[in-house]
């Protein structure tokens, strides 16, 4: 933690003193209260549905994670975040750049709602970054209601050919086949050999695919 960072007791002390009525004040104190006992149990989880439990269970009036979440609940979030930024673990690697330039802001105010924002930010590209990961997973094609459910579906070209090939009329036809009136795949004697619907869905694959 770094001295030039607004510790969690200025931030408290500022915001109280900046509450103008005795509801936030009993919120800020309860969610000070609460931060403190997760930072004494060396805690990192400083999620708001983990303090909200926290301080009910002490029987502290903290306020719900709606009223953290909303627009009149920054103040409430910037507490939380003083003691997140405190509570963190340390690091032996260097500090990034941005956290060098935030932490040379003069404003204790600024500084913190900045810190907030890029933590923030951190936060959103670790989700994009999970997203991307996941775009080669399994992919379920159906559902208790026959819908695709995911269209992160990716095919190799050898793959997207084979399926075209599929349902291909002049190849059906050179195999002895060809495509019934209901999307199936019959043979010359009338015989299904793919069920009707068949030809539909592999269209359906195909126009998942993103080229």
């Amino acid at each position: 933690m770094s001295a030039q960072l607004i510790s969690p007791q200025e931030t408290y002390e500022r915001l109280m003193g900046a509450a103008t009525d005795s509801r936030r004040r009993r919120s800020l104190e309860a969610l000070h209260e609460t931060c403190r006992l997760l930072h004494e149990r060396h805690s990192s989880d400083f999620s708001y549905k983990t303090i909200v439990t926290l301080g009910k269970d002490r029987g502290l009036p903290v306020p719900g994670e709606k009223s953290i979440v909303n627009r009149t609940g920054a103040h409430y979030r910037e507490l939380i975040q003083a003691w997140k930024l405190v509570s963190a673990p340390s690091r032996s690697s260097a500090k990034s750049v941005s956290s060098t330039w935030i932490e040379q802001i003069k404003d204790p105010a600024v500084r913190m709602s900045v810190a907030m924002l890029e933590g923030e930010l951190r936060a959103m590209k670790a989700k994009e970054s999970r997203k991307s990961q996941q775009t080669g997973a399994p992919i379920i094609i159906e559902s208790l209601e026959g819908q695709i459910i995911s269209p992160n579906l990716r095919l190799n070209d050898a793959e997207l050919a084979a399926l075209k090939a599929a349902i291909d009329p002049e190849a059906l036809r050179l195999a002895g086949l060809s495509i019934g009136t209901r999307g199936e795949v019959v043979d010359a004697r009338g015989g299904k050999i793919h069920k009707p619907g068949f030809r539909d869905a592999i269209e359906k694959i195909l126009s998942l695919q993103v080229r």
